[in-house]
């Protein structure tokens, strides 16, 4: 009996630890569970401040500017008509191949032009040696006014002969008229040609213009010597220096257009003719305003609207500003009022913002450029 309370008190001793053991467990976990959810609830606070990105305003340059689109030409360019009918004999030129004025292209084989011009150089060389020798006589006083007036006008007519003679047989050469770069060659060796073939295009590659055509309301706007910027998209973020070269002096009345020639910088490399250009003209700059990247723009009721970072009390806020707006450009736009040059506005997550939100700045962007930031 004895050894039978022995083993009974073994069990119950067993039995109380275990449920000792699991009460400690669920103590712990209940700990566990608690310390889970408040970690939670500090996220969740961390999460009501909305992220966002800001950029600090700068003063600047900013201008006003007519914009307008059309094609680059060369302000100088020769059409090269063939003048003679014959046969290509030589070709001295190709496409791309910069020339001189005079510079003989192409050469013309004719060979009735090269006996008419024998011909006429033969008379003309016998009219003035008998010419000369009349004249000698005559100055003598051997020889009559109507024989010495006779040899005379034979002479002149000769002379003119072989002039028209040799003009038409030098148009056996086929030469630029200026100096340029052939943009275009149509002839082939052993072509049979005539007139009026167009046979080459020369270019003067280094005075290049852009004509547009503005409404006669900018008139008074413009005038010669403005500053113009000419873009295209073929070339990514470059930008040639052009100037206002002529105004044209009437409106076309069925257009109500006026013609601009904008000349573009002669020492630019990047444009070619035909190429087609966004061209600013820049009508008024002013030097010193407050640069505004138009990132940070929102519309409420057709209005501009801006929001500024502000630090109060260790938490950032910000705080909804109207913004009066002045030039604009690409990227970026005057701004009259609603913030001043030092302080900072969001450029990325303003739609989700309301006046006097907590936010999270992720990163501020480079003064005065909103781009090159990633997202979010």
């Amino acid at each position: 009996m004895a050894r039978f309370f022995a083993v009974l008190l073994v069990l119950l001793g067993l039995t109380g630890g275990a449920a000792c053991d699991r009460g400690k467990d669920k103590t712990e976990d209940d700990s566990s569970e608690d310390s889970a959810k408040g970690s939670d609830d500090d996220d969740s606070a961390e999460d009501e401040r909305v992220p966002v990105r800001v950029a600090t305003l700068v003063r600047g340059p900013i201008s006003e500017r007519i914009v307008t689109s059309s094609t680059v030409d060369s302000d100088q360019r020769a059409d090269i008509l063939i003048e003679i009918a014959g046969t290509v004999s030589a070709i001295h030129a190709q496409e791309g191949d910069k020339v001189a004025a005079g510079q003989v292209l192409a050469l013309l084989k004719n060979p009735q032009l090269k006996g008419e011009f024998d011909r006429a150089q033969s008379s003309f060389e016998r009219a003035r040696e008998q010419y000369e020798s009349l004249k000698a006589l005559f100055d003598k006083g051997f020889v009559a006014r109507n024989d010495y007036d006779t040899t005379a006008h034979a002479f002149d007519t000769a002379r003119l002969t072989f002039e028209q003679a040799s003009e038409a047989y030098s148009a056996r050469e086929v030469s630029s008229p200026i100096h340029g770069t052939v943009s275009m060659r149509d002839l082939r060796f052993g072509e049979a040609v005539a007139p009026p073939k167009l046979a080459f295009q020369v270019v003067d590659m280094s005075r290049l213009k852009v004509d547009v055509n503005l409404p006669e309301k900018d008139l008074a706007r413009i005038r010669v010597d403005q500053e113009a910027r000419i873009r295209t998209e073929i070339l990514k973020d470059v930008v040639v220096a052009g100037r206002v070269l002529r105004i044209s002096p009437v409106v076309d009345p069925r257009s109500g257009t006026v013609k601009v020639t904008v000349a573009v910088d002669e020492g630019q490399q990047k444009l070619r003719p035909g190429m087609f250009v966004n061209v600013d003209i820049v009508v008024d700059t002013h030097t010193d305003s407050v640069l505004l990247p138009k990132r940070a723009l929102v519309y409420a009721e057709g209005r501009p609207y801006v929001y500024v970072a502000l630090d109060k009390e260790g938490q950032t806020t910000v705080e909804r500003r109207s913004a009066a707006l002045g030039f604009t450009e690409e990227d970026v736009a005057e701004l009259v009022s609603g913030a001043v040059a030092g302080e900072r506005v969001v450029i990325v997550g303003q739609s989700t913002l309301r006046d006097g939100a907590a936010v999270r700045i992720h990163e501020t962007a480079p003064e005065g450029n909103a781009e090159g930031t990633t997202p979010l």
